[in-house]
Formats: C-alpha cells, sequence, structure tokens
C-alpha cells in the first residue's frame, strides 16, 4: 500500500515538487502514475495539517481557498473514482502526516524566534500559492488512474452526494456545476469515473439557477449556450439572449444555433454571418454546408419548427 512520500520535503520552507510529466517524455506506467497521485494528495494533506496545527499553536486563521479543496476533490473523483479523503484514508499516512506536520511548525516558529505575524504570513502565502500552482496543475491534467481498490457507491450514496452538492454549488468549480446543472436538465450525473446515475428528478428551474451562477461567476461561453438550452422550451427571448451572448463569445455551437435560427426566420445575412464566423471558428464544416444547401433548396433549414431551432 502506497504511503505518502515527502523524502524531497525541505522541513524549514516545505519545497513542494509535482513530478509532471514532460510533453516528450514517456507515459509513466499506472504504478508510476499513483505515485505521482500520492506525491500530491499527500503534500496537499499535509499543507492541510501544517495549517490547523499553526492556527493552534499561534492563534492564526490559515486556511486553503474555498474553492481549492472542492476542485482537487472533484479532479480526484473523475480521474481515479477516489475522493479526496477516501484517497488519503486508502494511503494510511495519517500518523506520518501529523509528525511531519508538527516538525514543520515547530521549525517555522523556532526559526523566526515565535509566531512572528509578517514571516508566518509569508510562509502561508508560499505553501498556499505552489500549493495552487504545481498541484492543481497536475491534477487538470486528467491522467486517469486504474486499478485501486475500487469504491463501492449505491445509488443512494451517489444521490446523497449529488444533493449535497446541490447545496453548497457556489463554493464548486466551474465543471462540477456544468455537471450538476447538466443532470437537473437531463436526469443523469456522473459523480466519479466508475460511478454514475441515472435517477435525477429533472429539475429544469433549479438547472437554470446553477447555470446562471455558472455564467455570473464565471462568464463561460459554454455556460451561456447551456443556458439558452435549459430556458427554451418556456422563455425562448430570454434563451435567444443567452444564445446570443454564447455566439458573441465565440461559442462554435451557439454560432451555428443562430446562424441557423435566423436563417428560420428569413433573416438570410444575419444567418450567413453567423454560420461563416462558425465556420471560422472551426465548427463542422460539412454540416454548415448541408445549412446552406437546406437553405438553397427549401428556403429553411429542416430542422425549424415556428421560427425556432431545434
Amino acid at each position: 500500500m502506497l504511503r505518502f512520500i515527502f523524502s524531497s520535503l525541505c522541513l524549514s520552507v516545505l519545497t513542494l515538487s509535482v513530478y509532471v510529466k514532460d510533453a516528450d517524455a514517456k507515459a509513466p506506467s499506472m504504478e508510476q502514475l499513483a505515485m505521482q497521485y500520492a506525491r500530491v494528495v499527500g503534500q496537499i494533506e499535509l499543507i492541510n495539517v501544517a495549517f490547523t496545527q499553526m492556527n493552534a499553536r499561534c492563534e492564526t486563521d490559515f486556511a486553503t481557498g474555498p474553492k481549492f479543496l472542492p476542485e482537487v476533490d472533484y479532479l480526484l473523483r473523475k480521474n481515479i473514482d477516489y475522493r479526496f479523503d477516501e484517497f488519503v484514508h486508502w494511503m494510511e499516512g495519517a500518523a506520518e502526516t501529523r509528525l511531519l506536520a508538527t516538525q514543520i511548525v515547530h521549525e517555522v516558529i523556532a526559526e523566526h524566534g515565535g509566531c512572528d505575524s509578517t514571516a508566518l504570513a509569508h510562509w502561508f502565502r508560499y505553501l498556499t500559492e505552489s500549493n495552487v500552482r504545481e498541484n492543481l496543475a497536475f491534477l487538470r491534467q486528467n491522467k486517469l488512474l486504474f486499478g485501486l481498490p475500487k469504491v463501492a457507491r449505491s445509488e443512494q450514496k451517489i444521490q446523497l452526494a449529488f444533493n449535497a452538492k446541490i447545496n453548497v454549488y457556489q463554493n464548486l468549480p466551474y465543471q462540477e456545476i456544468h455537471d450538476l446543472a447538466s443532470a437537473l436538465d437531463q436526469g443523469s450525473y456522473r459523480y466519479s469515473l466508475l460511478s454514475l446515475s441515472q435517477s435525477i428528478t429533472k429539475d429544469s428551474t433549479k438547472a437554470q439557477t446553477l447555470w446562471q451562477f455558472a455564467v455570473d461567476e464565471f462568464d463561460k461561453p459554454g455556460a451561456y449556450y447551456a443556458l439558452g438550452k435549459s430556458l427554451q422550451e418556456h422563455a425562448k427571448d430570454k434563451a435567444l439572449a443567452a444564445f446570443t451572448q454564447s455566439a458573441q463569445k465565440g461559442y462554435r455551437s451557439a454560432q451555428t444555433w443562430l446562424g441557423t435560427y435566423y436563417a428560420c426566420n428569413n433573416d438570410i445575412p444575419s444567418a450567413s454571418f453567423w454560420l461563416d464566423k462558425a465556420k471560422e471558428d472551426g465548427a463542422d464544416p460539412e454540416y454548415i454546408d448541408d445549412i446552406y444547401a437546406e437553405i438553397d433548396e427549401l428556403g429553411t433549414p429542416t430542422n425549424c419548427v415556428d421560427g425556432w431551432v431545434y
């Protein structure tokens, strides 16, 4: 069983080393990849424990940002099928982590003659920046790790996890909000790499709340498009505005949709503008050529119904 590996850490400064593979390097084996995950997760947990201990020793309030651990947890679930706490527990390194965190905190305090606020603020800032930059960079590479003991998740547990995530969506990363909102629109939710529920109760109103939050918080073109798709059954004016914003931000699917919409409403100059724009931005050229062919032969695309695109 893997253990936390910290041999490369200097206790006085806690230099982080994530072992990110170069683009031309040979892909790691599953065992090597597991070791890389162990290093990264171990470093994150070590920093968490060190902050907790420093807070107790020096009455500080150090903590990573509210969205850091939720993103770490999300990426681990998608990459290796384990939550952050599950992987930490599986590595069985709690005692070693506490001991090393105690040594780190003791050395920092001793080196600076006590709980010097300036020195501790510098220590906290360095660890936080390194933790976020380097460890998230590794996890965001989406390296799938197979071969770990399977985590059993019942349908009930997945739905409970889904509901818990819905309740705290404001603190979640964009991609997880995307997954939750999509599940509310479609009734299917992938909680982790190997855990899927197809029994989520659809709720378009709640989905639109999440999509709107994603739009406001992250300004992602895809979120505008998804909001439009969610709204189109009951609020076409708002949906059109969302599709337009998405297209203006360069989202190819929205540009194609908007061009088709204008063709459905006999505004060929506007249709040509957006279809050509979508083609320039990399949308499927054959699909767009088919739309033009339908316009030439039939007057409108075949997926028009009462001036709307389906």
